[in-house]
């Protein structure tokens, strides 16, 4: 026996042995027990410590109606059983449990830093995280969810919705198009998120700790590279101009595949003289710049793979027009082949594939597409990179599945995909069912039985409570892989409903759970949290994404764009997962900028107003301020308040004391408005104040553009008009006195788009004093020894040109009496001067009502910022 191990080779030998020893790949071995407390209970008892008691039906509503929904319970009075059960049928359950998958699936609306000549939004990205969300709402078995994103195209039909699922591949970071980088982010997706594998550190050399050889890693490698991305239609339905603009970038590739075809096939024996002078043709440099007449570099080692590969065949003309020959262009996606062809032909072909893209992200009347993989036709033997390194290609190995998972058979069907997939979701595949339970019971819990949920390797923690993993993840297997069913029977359990409150030194960090864990919001269920209790929250579920603070998105935060480029700074802030890597654990960070974002931005700020103005409106039963704190202690915390609650609720707010804030006289004298210019008179007509002021500008509302006046806006430096000429902004200055004043100022429009602005400097008695029209330009606006009379005004005038387009402009005029009038014998300097811009305002924003201020307080509690 011990001849036939050395027979099969050394490394099957140690791999073997390897794995017997780590408890991760041995077979499931579920322990004695009939629920989740009897292994709790056990464990416990073992270490002198007994479980807490069951908390109260409010916390407990809290708590399960975060982890399921993300959002906060309606009612708390529904029995517990049945509460569960209607909200593991709610439609937001599965966006809350769509968030946790998308951070592991490193979900992003963009592509990251890509050449400006290709399309930076994926088409794809929201068909995605819509079929997420529908997956779960209908409890697919989960061996199906992982098959469809790892293989769907060999699952479905054309034009299948589950089609979209394959964005858990195809969602990566572009990497600017290298290729390698490309297929390494898919395997470390695929096998750190299915299989809790590092498999990706063996892309150098043999992992350092698990058995994973670099041979595995290849085998992979070859599976991704066998395969192609292409964008294909996900639903039903048709579009003349997207059918027109898909026929038109068919037609440049496949005519620009045929010049380079061409090309390659004339120059054939300077390729193969270039085959020996290799030295002349790295195959790996970033950002070529090529030219027609060049020798690719990359076809020149597609002509060395082939004589090798070929050995003794001539390579004539007929053979170099046969597909797999080394002057064949696939007939792929531009993605795919874009180093074939010269750099302006690339540049040629991404902007005629981004003009399909934009339209498929812009229209709503188009259909569904995703970027699947498909199987391409002549899959690739790959060979392993020696030290990773591309240039130094060693053995070929076989496209087959992870070696210690024991002996493989190399893939026969196609790239290969679809027997991976079904290799990942075999149910005597130890590892699949293990991970996934343990994200589930991470997310219920706090943390997962294995602290390390997507390392299940020797570098991660061994599991708290072995024999329940492995009893939770059979269930999960035997209940036909319900993810529902698994979160019911965690949520039943006497250890789910413990309370929080008690604490044991000798389990500091409750790893044997004798109490529940309380945990912070993730910042989507703090900021939908929010909007619920404003009763601002839109609940409707899917579609296209939108700007974090854009005024009008009162929407889900899971519908918020995700920027790999430009992830806000807030959501940085509170712990959001990086987008950039598959994240198996968000970081819970208490940090001083959560607080101040709290207190000063104006998101908070609106519904602690919608909240106060919701709760004027509420029934009057009692006292109306009574009332009032009653309901907005509902809204906000899901119960009333205490005595001593309301007694100091009531006090803040009945002696409401509004802080008055002086102006400086100069200030007094300015005035921000808008209006329309009447050229007629040569005045203003219609003047009106900006009725919100931000600390920094005057505008028409919080959001900035808004439904009231869009773009209006005027800051100390400048500003931007209004969206036509009836909204033109107004700077007005009042004379303190009578008197002969000067102006001095240069208007700026810096922008040489769009048609520019219009500008005037208007005299409430003379009419207009100086007027331009201004494009990518300045002009010194200046006037000597006006009279004025107290009380006169004089406007400051800036509106668009014919139409809104990059209007933003710098003007902030300064007046002084004239030198005339104030100058003495001594020759003295003007003894005052009025500065638009040392004289903005500079008292903070609007300040709020003490009731206000109570709900933004309330807002930040921990009682309302945690659960538990």
């Amino acid at each position: 026996m011990f001849h036939r191990l050395l027979q099969l080779g050394c490394l099957f030998v140690s791999t073997s042995l390897f794995s017997a020893e780590h408890w991760a790949f041995q077979p499931l071995k579920p322990g004695k027990g009939t629920s989740i407390d009897d292994f709790i209970q056990k464990k416990l008892a073992k270490n002198g410590l007994k479980a807490s008691s069951r908390a109260d039906a409010r916390t407990l509503a809290r708590r399960a109606s975060f982890d399921l929904t993300g959002l906060p319970p309606e009612r708390t009075d529904v029995p517990y059983e049945q509460f569960v059960d209607q909200l593991l049928a709610s439609p937001h359950y599965g966006e809350q449990w769509t968030r946790h998958w998308l951070d592991v699936a490193r979900y992003s609306d963009t592509k990251g830093y890509v050449y400006a000549r290709e399309e930076k939004n994926w088409v794809h990205a929201t068909p995605y995280r819509d079929w997420v969300v529908r997956a779960l709402n209908e409890d697919m078995p989960y061996d199906r969810f992982l098959l469809l994103q790892i293989a769907a195209d060999q699952v479905v039909q054309s034009k299948s919705p589950d089609l979209a699922a394959m964005g858990f591949l195809t969602l990566g970071r572009r990497f600017l198009g290298v290729t390698h980088d490309i297929i390494d982010d898919r395997i470390d997706v695929v096998t750190r998120g299915t299989l809790g594998l590092t498999v990706a550190c063996a892309r150098c050399h043999d992992h350092k700790f698990d058995p994973i050889p670099t041979r595995d890693y290849y085998a992979l490698y070859g599976v991704f590279q066998s395969s192609a991305e292409a964008l294909a239609p996900c639903a039903d339905g048709e579009n003349a101009e997207l059918t027109e603009l898909v026929k038109k970038n068919r037609d440049l590739m496949t005519k620009r595949r045929e010049e380079q075809m061409a090309r390659t096939r004339a120059q054939a024996a300077d390729y193969l003289k270039a085959t020996r002078e290799l030295e002349k043709y790295p195959e790996e440099v970033f950002g070529q710049l090529l030219d027609a007449k060049d020798l690719n570099p990359f076809i020149v080692h597609r002509f060395v793979a082939w004589l090798e590969k070929h050995p003794g065949v001539e390579l004539n003309e007929a053979v170099l027009k046969q597909p797999g020959s080394p002057a064949f262009v696939p007939d792929e996606h531009i993605a795919n082949i874009e180093m074939y062809f010269p750099t302006g032909v690339t540049t040629e072909l991404w902007k005629s594939q981004g003009d399909v893209d934009r339209f498929l992200i812009k229209s709503s009347a188009s259909p569904t597409h995703a970027t699947v993989l498909v199987d391409r036709p002549l899959p690739s033997t790959p060979r392993v990179f020696n030290r990773g390194n591309p240039l130094t290609k060693g053995d070929a190995v076989p496209r087959q599945f992870l070696s210690l998972f024991g002996p493989q058979k190399p893939f026969t069907r196609g790239s290969g995909r679809m027997e991976l997939a079904q290799a990942i979701i075999d149910p005597r595949n130890p590892l699949t069912a293990r991970v996934m339970v343990n994200r589930i019971w991470q997310h219920h819990f706090g943390r997962g039985l294995v602290s390390t949920p997507s390392d299940f390797g020797k570098q991660g923690s061994p599991p708290s409570h072995p024999e329940l993993l492995d009893w939770l993840a059979q269930r999960f297997i035997d209940s036909g892989w319900s993810i529902k069913a698994m979160h019911r029977l965690i949520m039943l359990s006497q250890t789910y409903q413990q309370s929080s409150q008690t604490s044991d030194p000798r389990d500091p960090d409750n790893r044997l759970l004798a109490r529940m864990t309380p945990h912070r919001l993730s910042f989507e269920e703090a900021r939908d949290a929010w909007l619920a209790a404003a009763g601002r929250l839109n609940l409707r579920v899917g579609g296209r994404p939108e700007g974090l603070f854009a005024a009008s998105n009162t929407r889900r935060t899971l519908y918020a764009l995700v920027d790999r480029e430009n992830v806000p700074m807030v959501m940085r802030t509170f712990d959001f997962a990086n987008p950039d890597l598959s994240i198996p654990q968000r970081t819970e960070t208490t940090v001083p900028q959560q607080a101040l974002f709290g207190l000063n931005h104006p998101f908070v700020v609106q519904q602690a107003k919608a909240l106060v103005k919701w709760s004027a409106q509420s029934p009057v039963r009692h006292s109306a301020d009574t009332d009032r704190v009653n309901f907005i202690y509902q809204r906000l915390f899901q119960r009333s308040p205490t005595s001593e609650e309301l007694t100091s609720a009531l006090a803040f707010v009945q002696a409401d004391t509004t802080p008055v804030i002086a102006a400086s006289e100069h200030s007094k004298s300015w005035h921000y408005g808008y209006g329309e210019w009447d050229e007629g008179t040569g005045r203003v007509k219609n003047f009106k104040p900006l009725p919100h002021f931000t600390g920094s500008a005057w505008q028409g509302d919080e959001a900035w553009p808004n439904e009231k006046l869009g773009w209006a806006q005027l800051t100390a430096e400048g500003g931007h008009p209004g969206n036509d000429r009836k909204h033109a902004v107004v700077r007005r200055w009042i004379a303190p006195a009578g008197g002969s004043y000067d102006l001095h100022s240069t208007l700026i429009h810096e922008p040489e788009v769009g048609d520019g602005i219009r500008a005037f400097v208007s005299h409430s008695r003379l009419g207009k004093l100086r007027s331009t029209m201004l494009l990518g330009t300045k002009a010194d606006l200046q006037l000597d020894a006006i009279a004025f009379l107290a009380g006169d005004t004089l406007d400051f005038i800036v509106d668009i040109g014919n139409g809104l387009n990059s209007d933003q402009f710098l003007w902030s005029p300064k007046i002084t009496p004239s030198v005339a009038a104030t100058t003495g014998a001594g020759g003295d300097t003007p003894s005052d001067a009025w500065d638009a811009q040392k004289d903005f305002p500079t008292q903070p924003k609007s300040q709020l009502s003490a009731w206000e201020q109570l709900v933004q307080v309330l807002m930040l509690s921990n009682e309302f910022m945690f659960v538990d």
